[in-house]
């Protein structure tokens, strides 16, 4: 799988993630759901700065 596919076809997971959110999900969940996102963000962001610590000064 391309890279270029990948981030589509995880753009249509979220779309589909978020209706499921919208129309099934209570409100408190929601609220748990938002701080365990924002954690998982923060990992991520640790995961591309680690990216780019390991590929700081080399050609793509």
């Amino acid at each position: 799988m391309k890279f270029e596919d990948a981030g589509r076809a995880l753009d249509r997971e979220i779309a589909k993630l978020s209706a499921f959110v919208d129309k099934q999900v209570k409100p408190v969940t929601k609220k748990k759901m938002a701080k365990v996102m924002r954690d998982a963000a923060a990992r991520l962001r640790k995961l591309a700065a680690e990216l780019d610590r390991q590929t700081a000064g080399k050609s793509g």
